[in-house]
């Protein structure tokens, strides 16, 4: 039988056997015989013993002797039917007559042996009791599982908030859940029997054909088809229309079914969206425009700014702008409450924006700073005349709350293209001159000049020398390894890059770096250090390890970069680098300039097997939710909080939070910055394995990634 193989662990996690006998003898046997057969069962000679462990609900089956003295038998079997127990009865008797099997049957028992039995026969009787159980409970649980699955179908499709339809061959609804009276006010019995089209605007019958009754299926099928869709009861369709994503796939005969292959309609689910195209409204507006003065912000004044720019190459015509910064605002703000310097910067920005043209831009940067866009200007004083004007609105006084506030502004200038040609440039050259004009006591404006700012020189050295810096060769690529401690294995190389300029000597990047991110030549130069890089990992003999990633800095710039994922894509093609290997290390604070973005982009790089490291983790927000919402594979500890590990600064306990946190997640932990043995052992012990650092290797150029040099980062390992 089938049952014959079960065990006894398998008999024990289900139901016990109890048998009941007042032969001290036959128990004794009947409990050599169920050890030797795996058999869960328990034997007992009294009335008192049988009751306490049936008590326990352990037991399925009974088996009893009805001729037991003093009837203990007959009752034992009364209790169990009067409480409704379900226990599998087997009456074993040495009474041979015939009314002896009718009364054990009616007294409720499922099975009769007659004494004395052979053990192969209680065996099977035993065997086909407790398998006639487990069935029964299988059958139960199955039945309920079908009522349970019902029930929770009905639930979800009745409750569910997106309309529920089924359509027929000829697009006629058959089904429609009761969402559709929520959404649109029609009962859903009005729409059987009727043409999908009644809910459709007529501007988008066309659109909804190809979808709403779909024949098709699988990846080919609609799926979030936006149409518009009629309320019942108003006769103007302007005031109707709700916006909805529609999803529909074609509904075929089953195999084995008497129709089979044939289409037999569409089922499809609508979703109202028409609150979230309002949401979506909202936040692009959030998302360029300052919420407390409503004026355009940071992004969208660079916009704005970018686009005069590009204008004015194509017309030689000159832009100007102007960077503003309160006076004595912090002192009201800090006297009077934020509450009340938020509604002071309102009438401020009021104010400003009065003293502008039509076409002009006035921003606010954030806090008490604002700029001004000129976007076409005539003469070099016409900047300055719009300041003037700004300055003298600022000396009347604000009246708020009764009280009378007086202001005053600093303004600096800076024109294109006489004091840059580029968003940033222009930018942060009207910041500086904003600052001389605080200590201009009489006029509070200036112009821009090259004095006012020590690394101008340099910084118009470096950037017209990165123009140059691909062409001439100048650039090359080190690499420093990140080292599994564990095995000595070396499982990523990160490239990092150098400059070496003919006149100025080595330049850190520190320094070069921020003037190409301002300049926009960050990105022909990260793409040079893509590619360079991803051939050097080919050419070298480690590189080709299985596992071994390639780790590249990632610049807030490339994310703004409208062709960067298709750009990042191409050049790994055209390298035959596997996207899988490839790691881009990316800053907290990059993270925060605008997550929702960065979250897009990450997630489409992804897709392709490209994964993200977070450079520097703890120096900046370190927030659980961007870690939960971003495709991030890797935490790398900045080398600060391994230095304070040695020192036995506070700052080193957050290396043990750190390591917990990214395991938790499932995140791979790198520490930056390991140069002592000392250090290596602390981070041995939390449980850190992947370490970077000059106790390992200093960076070094591709011609050097040798064997030989694998071999002394692994000793440095071992040793």
């Amino acid at each position: 039988m089938h049952s014959a193989g079960v065990g006894m662990q398998e008999w024990a996690a289900a139901e016990r056997i109890l048998v009941v006998d007042h032969q001290p003898r036959l128990l004794d046997s009947l409990r050599l015989m169920a050890a030797g057969h795996e058999l869960p069962l328990d034997a007992v000679e009294t009335e008192g013993e049988a009751r306490s462990h049936l008590a326990s609900g352990a037991y399925g089956v009974l088996v009893v002797d009805l001729l037991h003295p003093e009837q203990a038998g007959q009752r034992l079997l009364q209790q169990i039917r009067a409480d409704g127990l379900d226990i599998h009865v087997v009456v074993a008797t040495s009474d041979s007559s015939q009314e002896a099997a009718v009364r054990a049957l009616r007294g409720g028992a499922r099975d009769f042996l007659r004494k004395p039995y052979a053990p192969e026969e209680l065996l099977l009787t035993l065997r086909n009791a407790l398998e006639h159980r487990r069935l029964s409970r299988e059958n139960q649980r199955f039945q309920s599982r079908l009522r349970r699955s019902q029930q929770l179908y009905r639930f979800i499709v009745e409750r569910s908030p997106d309309v529920i339809y089924v359509l027929d061959q000829q697009g006629n609804f058959t089904f429609v859940n009761a969402a559709v009276e929520r959404m649109l006010g029609y009962p859903p019995e009005a729409l059987l029997g009727r043409h999908y089209s009644v809910i459709v605007s007529p501007d988008d019958v066309s659109l909804a054909r190809h979808g709403m009754d779909d024949r098709r299926t699988g990846d080919r099928a609609t799926r979030n088809l936006e149409v518009r869709l009629l309320k019942s009861g108003d006769a103007r369709p302007e005031n109707r229309a709700v916006t909805v994503e529609v999803s529909a796939m074609g509904i075929y005969g089953q195999s084995g079914e008497e129709r089979e292959g044939e289409f037999l309609g569409t089922y499809g689910v609508v979703r109202d969206i028409t609150e979230r195209k309002h949401a979506e409204a909202l936040i692009r507006y959030q998302a360029h425009h300052d919420l407390l003065t409503g004026l355009p912000n940071r992004a969208l004044f660079k916009d704005r700014l970018r686009a005069g720019l590009a204008r004015n190459q194509r017309s030689e015509e000159r832009l100007a702008v102007l960077f503003l910064d309160l006076d004595r605002f912090k002192l009201v703000n800090d006297s009077m409450g934020h509450s009340f310097g938020d509604r002071l910067l309102e009438c401020v920005a009021r104010r400003l924006r009065e003293c502008l043209r039509e076409g002009d831009t006035l921003a606010r940067l954030g806090g008490d700073e604002f700029t001004i866009l000129l976007p076409a200007i005539q003469r070099d004083s016409d900047p300055i005349s719009v300041a003037d004007k700004c300055i003298a609105a600022m000396r009347e006084p604000f009246y708020l709350d009764q009280q009378e506030i007086y202001l005053g502004v600093s303004i600096g200038i800076a024109q294109s293209p006489e004091h840059g040609e580029t968003v940033e440039a222009l930018i942060k050259h009207a910041d500086v001159a904003m600052y001389h004009a605080k200590e201009d006591d009489r006029r509070h404006v200036a112009v821009f000049e090259s004095f006012m700012s020590q690394r101008v020189d340099q910084h118009v050295s470096i950037e017209s020398g990165l123009r140059q810096a691909i062409a001439q060769n100048q650039l090359n690529v080190l690499y420093q390894p990140q080292i599994d401690v564990a095995s000595g294995r070396i499982t990523a190389m990160e490239a990092l890059i150098r400059w070496r300029h003919p006149t100025l000597g080595t330049i850190s990047p520190l320094d070069f770096i921020p003037v190409a991110e301002q300049t926009g030549s960050i990105i022909p130069i990260s793409q040079w250090l893509l590619r360079t890089a991803c051939q050097d990992m080919l050419r070298w003999p480690g590189g080709s390890e299985s596992g071994t990633r390639l780790a590249v800095n990632l610049s807030p710039v490339q994310l703004e970069h409208a062709d960067f994922v298709k750009d990042t894509l191409r050049i790994l093609h055209e390298v035959g680098f596997p996207p899988h290997r490839l790691e881009f290390e990316i800053t907290e604070h990059l993270l925060m300039r605008d997550l929702e973005s960065v979250v897009t982009i990450l997630r489409k790089l992804s897709a392709h097997g490209i994964t993200f490291a977070v450079d520097d983790f703890g120096t900046g927000y370190s927030s659980l939710s961007y870690l939960q919402r971003l495709p991030i594979h890797t935490l790398k500890i900045d080398q600060s909080f391994v230095r304070s590990l040695q020192e036995g600064r506070e700052e080193g306990h957050l290396v043990g939070a750190i390591v917990s946190m990214g395991r938790s997640l499932g995140l791979k932990i790198v520490a930056e910055g390991v140069e002592t043995q000392a250090q290596l052992d602390m981070l041995r012990r939390l449980k850190c394995n992947e370490m970077q650092g000059y106790l390992f290797s200093r960076p070094q150029a591709a011609l050097d990634l040798s064997g030989e040099a694998v071999e002394r980062w692994r000793s440095a390992v071992h040793g």
